[in-house]
């Protein structure tokens, strides 16, 4: 979901997916998401009707609260029967290319073939005749389409001669064209919706699909795992060997002699309560430093992101933990240590991601 209306005093919400068809009433509310407007559910739901009596779906969003009754933020309904006798074929969502492995698997029951003939034959249209190399006649068009299929290794295969080609970069494993250069068919079944309450105003976005398959076919794959990411946990080492040119701060009070008492300080963007400091290299005349000091920093990244994931409590009073995601960052500061006031700032860096 996107841009929901904030649901408490904070300006936050805790949103959580309910689905109602029919007799069937889902609410998804221990998978609530703490603290967000731009929640990514990943969740997939699988719900049995019958037409005409169960046909009305109604998707919602609410957020979760710990005391009283949860808040309605928005609901869209979808018209099921509608969209299943329609004459675009909107029960399930149908991609440029038939894959039998992957992430992107065929989900439909049919073939594309046979979803082809079945539609020439519902619009008493002559076809499709298929021939050799990828040719498909309908009516008194030829549609071609590429011929290389992939096995689940991403290797291609020249179907004609059986010779193995190379590919540097391998794409959707098992491609091989669909309906290429012809009419959409399918499409409408995923796409973002509005969320409404009883007033017009919007309450937020979902993106979301749906997919229906009669019980009397051949049952479609597993679903698809939608799931957020998942980050990795890292490790990341600093070595800090020396300093050289720091400013000297302080004054000798005997000998007038500028002198610094440095040490070097560094954290990751988002954990500054983590933050780590070398020893102390007193007295330097120079702005030399000597340390070898070795910080150890551990974090968990998301790497399709390029994003740290950090979950902390907002405050002491923070019923469960937050997740933020913020850019990878290190940044190292140059101190004076002093023993009766507070210590002097000299400088700052702050690297890339």
């Amino acid at each position: 979901a996107t841009d929901l209306h904030p649901a408490d005093i904070n300006g936050k919400a805790d949103p959580y997916i309910a689905i109602k068809l029919g007799k069937t009433d889902i609410k998804d509310k221990e998978n609530y998401i703490s603290k967000q407007l731009n929640p990514v559910f990943g969740k997939s739901f699988d719900i049995e009707a019958t037409f005409p009596m169960e046909s009305m779906l109604t998707v919602a969003v609410y957020d979760w609260d710990l005391v009283g009754t949860d808040d309605l933020i928005g609901e869209t309904k979808i018209d099921l029967e509608n969209r299943f006798y329609s004459k675009h074929r909107a029960t399930c969502g149908v991609s440029q290319t038939y894959s039998i492995h992957g992430y992107n698997t065929w989900r439909d029951p049919m073939k594309p073939s046979q979803i082809l003939s079945k539609l020439c034959k519902e619009g008493k249209v002559d076809g499709p005749h298929f021939g050799p190399g990828g040719r498909v006649k309908v009516a008194n068009r030829v549609f071609t389409g590429p011929t290389e299929i992939e096995d689940e290794n991403g290797v291609e295969k020249d179907p004609r001669r059986g010779r193995t080609l190379s590919h540097p970069t391998s794409g959707t494993a098992g491609a091989a064209p669909v309906g290429r250069g012809g009419h959409r068919v399918g499409k409408g079944t995923g796409g973002t919706r509005g969320a409404d309450r009883a007033s017009p105003a919007p309450q937020g976005r979902l993106e979301m699909w749906v997919d229906m398959f009669p019980m009397d076919m051949p049952a479609p794959g597993p679903a698809i795992d939608i799931s957020p990411r998942k980050p990795k946990k890292y490790e990341l080492r600093v070595i800090v060997w020396n300093t050289d040119e720091v400013i000297l701060e302080d004054d000798d009070y005997f000998t007038g002699e500028k002198s610094s008492d440095i040490f070097v300080r560094g954290w990751l963007k988002g954990q500054q309560e983590d933050k780590q400091d070398t020893d102390v290299h007193y007295h330097s005349l120079t702005g030399e430093g000597n340390f070898n000091w070795r910080y150890i920093f551990p974090f968990d990244y998301l790497m399709a992101e390029e994003k740290i994931v950090i979950s902390k409590k907002e405050s002491m009073f923070s019923w469960d933990e937050t997740e933020y995601k913020i850019p990878a960052r290190l940044t190292l500061q140059v101190w004076d240590a002093d023993h009766f006031s507070a210590d002097d700032f000299l400088g700052t860096w702050k690297g890339p991601g």
